[in-house]
């Protein structure tokens, strides 16, 4: 078993890891259980199960669990925000609000983290920010984001600030 690494030691590893989604379009965005944002980027797939074989997913996806997040959007010199609550009436919204970020490259992916702040942006071509600000005082036990990528690993940030990358082969 791969052990959890703490973020407050390891920032540019944990920024290191991610550089090679930088440049990726993202091609879908969806929600699972309710309000658990995906993005899913690079090459689309179908499935291999066969129940699921209808559906496409990205070579890279990054699924947020018990994560607040939001959208800036610049325009001009200015930036306005839609704070996005996750709740089951905001999905709706939310998936409108989304849109924009369909068929856009992905332009920076940086994780920031102080002794008792988190904050993972993602900035897309157009003047688009996707920020993730997880509570760390949430005891659900569950990540806060994952990121499944081409080459069989999954990263895994939190709970807490702690993260770990390893095989999905790997037993959890």
């Amino acid at each position: 078993m791969t052990p959890k690494t703490s973020i407050a030691n390891s920032i540019l590893n944990l920024n290191q890891i991610i550089q090679p989604i930088i440049g990726e379009t993202c091609h879908q965005i969806t929600f699972s259980y309710g309000d658990e944002l995906q993005l899913h980027f690079g090459e689309m797939t179908a499935y291999n199960h066969p129940k699921l074989a209808h559906l496409r997913k990205g070579s890279w996806q990054l699924s947020t669990r018990a994560t607040p997040w939001y959208l800036r959007i610049r325009k001009g010199s200015f930036w306005s925000l839609s704070m996005l609550v996750n709740n089951q009436n905001a999905v709706e919204f939310a998936k409108i609000q989304l849109q924009c970020l369909e068929n856009t490259k992905l332009t920076n992916f940086v994780t920031l983290a102080k002794s008792n702040e988190m904050k993972i942006t993602l900035s897309f071509e157009g003047g688009y920010e996707l920020i993730l600000e997880p509570d760390l005082e949430d005891d659900s036990g569950l990540a806060y984001w994952e990121l499944m990528m081409p080459n069989e690993q999954i990263l895994t940030v939190g709970p807490g600030m702690f993260w770990e990358c390893k095989s999905i082969h790997e037993p959890y």
